[in-house]
């Protein structure tokens, strides 16, 4: 009897262990959610203000550089007010609902605000029954990230020296499966180098919300083929992280590696920055072509999933 009751323990110890693991999984950047709630009191009611705070976080931990998504006129709270930028920042990503209240938070509403950040990667429920605490809004929006992060279809682009190729001439993310279609381009990392595994260098594109374990290597020139293989393709930044205002920018014609080298003096504050391409469409047969000049993980088949939008 002694021992069937050590192992009805140890049993239930392990069930434990492995329920507290998948609850975990389910959530993820709780500590930079709960970072943009000032003054860290966690066990308040939660407001429609820490809903927009929350909210804006979670966008930005895996839209970088995403530009407004919709026109907005007026203001919904005081210009003084200290959550001024997260609300407007909400609003024209069109996530803020209507009858959203500064001072309180009701269920319909933060359920909308997941819905609709959810809607940005055909996703849809579960969403939040209730609302309580702000610790309870703050693993809400964990959960709810936790499914983002999974269905977003990342993709880094290594650009070597065509020099010396162990040199990163510039990296970026090809992010596509969003509500945004974009190149995510990153200010270049002293003391990155392709030497070894693409995959030693994807932990600097990653972060709690985004994993970023596809990679496509290539010099600079055929990189920049993928995007710009027609003479009359054009290439604009339409956002930047931190914000310049400035966008969009059309960079001139044969300037397209001094914006990816962060050389134009508009991007001189920028970490990274949102690219959108206009002209002909770079074909199957030309990414056939262009997948023989490079070194991947990726089958045809999944590059053009990668490339594919919502």
């Amino acid at each position: 009897m002694p021992r069937t009751a050590a192992r009805l323990a140890r049993l239930l110890a392990a069930t434990a262990l492995c329920l507290c693991a998948t609850l975990a999984a389910a959530q993820v950047c709780s500590e930079e959610l709960a970072a943009a709630v000032p003054g860290g009191e966690l066990d308040r009611p939660a407001t429609g203000v820490d809903a927009a705070l929350v909210l804006r976080r979670a966008v930005q931990l895996v839209e970088p550089a995403l530009p407004p998504l919709v026109r907005v006129d007026g203001a919904v709270v005081p210009a003084d007010h200290p959550a001024r930028e997260a609300v407007d920042y909400v609003r024209a990503r069109g996530l803020l609902p209507d009858g959203w209240d500064a001072d309180e938070l009701t269920p319909e509403a933060w359920r909308q605000m997941h819905a609709g950040f959810l809607a940005w990667y055909k996703l849809d429920g579960p969403l939040p029954s209730r609302v309580g605490s702000v610790r309870e809004l703050v693993a809400d929006m964990a959960a709810t990230l936790a499914r983002v992060g999974g269905a977003v279809r990342p993709a880094a682009l290594l650009a070597s020296d065509p020099d010396d190729g162990n040199r990163l001439s510039f990296w970026a993310i090809i992010w596509n499966w969003t509500v945004y279609p974009r190149l995510l381009v990153h200010r270049p990392l002293d003391g990155i180098e392709l030497r070894g595994s693409p995959r030693d260098v994807l932990s600097h594109l990653s972060n709690c919300a985004v994993r970023v374990s596809a990679f496509i290597t290539a010099p600079e020139g055929t990189a920049k083929d993928l995007f710009l293989a027609h003479n009359d393709s054009r290439m604009y930044v339409v956002a930047s992280q931190p914000d310049a205002g400035a966008w969009p920018l059309e960079v001139p014609p044969g300037a397209e590696l001094d914006a990816f080298a962060f050389a134009l003096p508009e991007l001189a504050d920028a970490q990274v920055y949102a690219a959108v391409f206009d002209g002909p469409e770079v074909g199957f047969g030309t990414i056939l072509g262009l997948m023989t000049r490079v070194r991947t993980n990726l089958s045809p088949a999944g590059f053009l999933s990668h490339m594919q939008t919502p």
